[in-house]
């Protein structure tokens, strides 16, 4: 049962930094819209969508783990039958996301790789690129380690049918 706490308690650490580390991205970038350098306003717009995106889905983790804790601890105590029949399908669905959200995430790389060597002379679009090299390495970073937890916890809920199948016997 501890397990079922620490992944959304270490989802929620998680998303706290994440959405902590946004609201920063977000002031330093809307202050870099009022400079006079079009680098720092082509970073500012690669930062400030994916960073209030980042923000949202943190502040959704952050207000949904207790619930998730309580839902998850009471299948465990009340109704096992529902770790298998619900959680384990949600997680098997979040982990696919992951693997989609990566994959989205190393192709902001790629353009933001590719935009900067095509218009090396455009500052602009120069700072564009360097906005999404560096928000798809941060996400993807972030993603990573989320996912890990995930495999590590849908490994747990799984141990849990095994273990049920052995006192059945």
């Amino acid at each position: 049962m501890d397990s079922i706490a620490t992944y959304f308690n270490g989802e929620k650490f998680q998303c706290t930094i994440g959405a902590i580390a946004s609201m920063i991205l977000i002031a330093s970038s809307i202050f870099f819209l009022f400079q006079q350098k079009a680098f720092l306003k082509g970073m500012a717009y690669a930062i400030i969508p994916l960073s209030i995106l980042l923000s949202i889905i943190c502040i959704g983790v952050i207000l949904r783990a207790s619930t998730d804790i309580e839902r998850v601890t009471t299948f465990y105590r009340n109704t096992p039958q529902n770790i298998q029949v619900e959680e384990i399908p949600r997680m098997e669905k979040v982990m696919k996301s992951f693997k989609i959200i990566k994959k989205v995430e190393i192709a902001f790389f790629i353009i933001g790789l590719a935009l900067t060597i095509i218009f090396l002379r455009n500052e602009l679009i120069k700072g564009v690129a360097v906005g999404l090299i560096i928000m798809s390495v941060s996400l993807y970073t972030f993603d990573y380690i989320a996912e890990s937890r995930g495999e590590a916890y849908i490994k747990f809920l799984k141990s849990l049918r095994i273990e049920a199948e052995k006192t059945e016997i």
